[in-house]
């Protein structure tokens, strides 16, 4: 088919690269690559307001509750996580209206925000991004977690898994590195609140703010988890796809993207954290065989290769 005969998607993302900018940033350029499609990704203020006015747009998928077109082109609306305060709420239920479509990525956010007619297509990983690590026997533990500090149930999550890794760190007898990648508004008050917990002296913190996961996962050995407010976080996909071995708390859609004891750990409670981090550091064969097992995962289940396919079927409907 050729270029001009195409079918073009406009993806409407946030201008903040977040992982919703991300996932439609992959999202277009998979299309352009792999289908039937051509897809552009539409994020600054400016190509937002024009994209409603397109003729050659044949669909619009977006992020924004107030997304629409003058031509009425049909609508996907996807959405991908809680929705904050009576403002946002009412206008996710007016752009659910309009939409031809509503997507979610986990049974878990359907369910929480009680659209029975929303469409499942899971987040998905660019596995050409992530190599596979290759695990290291050393007398050393390196931990590392990836996260955000802009919301407070989420941000507060590294003061919950320094409490657990500095508790579990009093009775084990060799250095353990904590490496934390992140950033966010939050994130000084929560460096300072766990520089005001007990840590034990063989455990160091080391803060890298804003910086690309990829850079530190081959040198890593466990990555651990913790939030108290999530969906499908992608960060836990990232690692999971660089053959990392994760330990999680049960928080969200994680119960569908690992399968504890085969391809990573949830863990129920802090005793139960504690337990499946000491399984990983006492036994090098056990982080390989648990890491391989989650490249699977992430492969056969998570890997564009698996979603994209989804997406297609998604917008044939209504081109």
């Amino acid at each position: 088919m050729g270029e001009r005969q195409k079918k073009l998607i406009l993806v409407i993302t946030p201008r903040k690269k977040g992982g919703p900018w991300r996932l439609g940033a992959d999202l277009a350029d998979e299309l352009n690559k792999n289908s039937e499609f051509k897809a552009e990704h539409i994020f600054s203020v400016g190509d937002k307001i024009s994209s409603a006015f397109r003729r050659d747009a044949d669909l619009i998928h977006t992020t924004n509750p107030l997304a629409f077109s003058v031509f009425f082109r049909p609508i996907v609306l996807s959405i991908h996580g809680k929705i904050h305060g009576p403002f946002w709420k009412f206008f996710y239920w007016f752009g659910r209206l309009r939409a031809s479509a509503v997507t979610v990525p986990s049974e878990f956010l359907k369910k929480f925000l009680m659209i029975e007619k929303a469409v499942v297509i899971p987040n998905a990983v660019n596995l050409e991004k992530f190599e596979p690590v290759d695990p290291a026997r050393r007398d050393y533990t390196n931990i590392l977690t990836v996260t955000k500090f802009w919301l407070p149930d989420k941000a507060r999550g590294a003061v919950d898994l320094a409490r657990i890794i500095f508790e579990l760190a009093k009775d084990f007898d060799r250095k353990i590195n904590w490496r934390i990648v992140g950033y966010g508004p939050l994130m000084e008050d929560i460096k300072k609140k766990i520089g005001g917990l007990d840590k034990p002296k063989n455990i160091t913190v080391q803060w890298f703010g804003f910086d690309l996961p990829q850079k530190y996962f081959s040198d890593s050995d466990i990555f651990a988890y913790f939030s108290n407010e999530d969906n499908l976080p992608v960060a836990l996909m990232e690692a999971m796809a660089s053959g990392l071995p994760a330990v999680t708390n049960n928080i969200g859609a994680v119960g569908e993207l690992i399968d504890s004891g085969r391809d990573g750990f949830i863990a129920e409670n802090s005793e139960d954290y504690q337990n499946a981090l000491l399984k990983l550091m006492n036994d090098f064969a056990l982080r390989r065989e648990i890491g391989a097992a989650a490249r699977r995962k992430i492969e056969n289940k998570f890997s564009w290769k698996a979603v994209l396919p989804q997406w297609i079927e998604l917008y044939k409907k209504f081109i």
